[in-house]
């Protein structure tokens, strides 16, 4: 019997023997989707729902501008509806495309329709839809940034509301404090987190990864 020598058992490739099951192979894949902070849904080619993360789920659960009927993904109303509709024509002869939709608050939501080929012979087959973030920055993004920073509860909340767009006087109304004490906060979290300006730090959180799922996170800040 001819023996397989210690250097060309070196020489294979570690991923092969390392390969998991394919069953755990799919629970890895949903745990990994269900981190990323866009909604992802993958459809056929006639709207019927494959697989959704976490943040989908919850687009869907609102039904605001998005619903989930019988299966199929469907616009909460005949104008969104058409809309989608149209996307995965065009999906389906490998055509991507961006819609643009609102919710029943008025607010955007854009979806990226991306046509997927799972077959050997290359043939459209299932369309990703790709939602827009509804945040600026995801809510455990913002978590363990502060944690990491040592920022105190009401700091997160001023940067949160920073990172939403709001200045230093809407958040003063919006939370019932004087401005003074919103300036306070911006000062102290400027200095935890060695910035320069409020710009800067929106900055950073925003090129941060976004977490999503909460799998893990330690629990709260300290005040």
């Amino acid at each position: 019997m001819e023996m397989t020598s210690e250097i060309e058992l070196a020489a294979r490739p570690a991923a092969v023997a390392a390969q998991p099951p394919e069953g755990l192979q799919a629970v890895m894949l949903a745990r990994v989707l269900d981190e990323i902070d866009h909604g992802l849904i993958l459809v056929d080619l006639g709207g019927r729902i494959l697989h959704t993360n976490q943040p989908a789920r919850s687009e869907l659960a609102t039904a605001q501008a998005l619903c989930e009927r019988d299966g199929v993904l469907q616009g909460s109303n005949d104008s969104r509806q058409r809309k989608i509709r149209q996307a995965l024509r065009d999906a389906a002869g490998d055509v991507r495309a961006i819609v643009d939709i609102d919710d029943h608050d008025g607010q955007p939501l854009s979806l990226a329709f991306i046509p997927m080929a799972t077959r050997p012979d290359g043939r459209i087959d299932a369309v990703l839809v790709m939602c827009s973030k509804r945040q600026n920055c995801a809510s455990l993004t913002m978590q363990m940034f502060a944690r990491a920073n040592r920022l105190t509860r009401a700091e997160q909340q001023v940067l949160r509301q920073l990172c939403d767009g709001h200045r230093a006087e809407e958040i003063a109304g919006l939370q019932g404090i004087r401005v003074s004490t919103v300036r306070t906060h911006i000062k102290s979290v400027r200095e935890k987190t060695g910035s320069n300006s409020v710009r800067e730090i929106v900055h950073r959180l925003a090129r941060m990864p976004q977490v999503v799922s909460g799998h893990g996170v330690p629990a709260a800040l300290h005040d």
